[in-house]
């Protein structure tokens, strides 16, 4: 064998390696956001509450002044190694009440399954708590209180056991049946306004 086999060998054997390995950066379901990767899923959770919101989100939240707000720029975020959104904290008492987050809480809210901490309160957020709430099991805080919410509460609450956990959702318009998890009289629930109810 000549030398210039060797050297086509060699050219070949890259080329296929490079055809094989893994590219580098986040991964599948991850996207890279100046050098962090984040879960898409978690953004298009964020996003959902963006479009919710969009005719009174606070606007000083744009941090990179582009005229809009982008998932990562809503108010207190932390997320873990993994690249999973761990805290959302959207309760801003420096603002009024004309800049807040509003519309419904996105029915894709549960797939935030790494969340120990949710914080909705203080906002003008409307309908009801989506079902997919007790898919929050990791969630050491969840506080909705002082919002527009209404509704049944769904039973899927109880998967994360208000109980255990630090837990406040009154200020809402909530209506029975109640989930057997919620005791009304709690003075983290105070359910008096059922005028709304059917």
């Amino acid at each position: 064998m000549n030398i210039y086999s060797y050297i086509i060998i060699f050219i070949l054997s890259i080329v296929l390696f490079s055809c094989t390995t893994e590219p580098e950066g986040c991964g599948t379901g991850f996207t890279e956001i100046e050098g962090q990767c984040y879960s898409e899923i978690d953004l298009a959770v964020l996003q959902r509450f963006i479009d919710n919101s969009n005719s009174t989100i606070n606007m000083t939240w744009d941090a990179d002044n582009s005229g809009f707000i982008e998932p990562l720029e809503l108010q207190t975020q932390k997320w873990n190694e993994s690249g999973r959104l761990t805290r959302l904290w959207l309760y801003d008492y420096t603002i009024n009440d004309d800049y807040a987050m509003s519309g419904e809480i996105p029915e894709n809210i549960g797939d935030l399954t790494q969340l120990d901490t949710l914080n909705l309160s203080y906002n003008q957020f409307t309908g009801t708590i989506p079902q997919s709430i007790g898919n929050l099991t990791n969630l050491n805080y969840l506080y909705l209180y002082k919002n527009n919410l209404n509704g049944i509460i769904p039973d899927s609450i109880c998967n994360i056991n208000p109980n255990d956990i630090k837990f406040q959702i009154w200020g809402n318009k909530f209506c029975p049946p109640f989930p057997s998890c919620i005791n009304i009289n709690d003075p983290r629930v105070v359910i008096k306004d059922t005028s709304e109810c059917s």
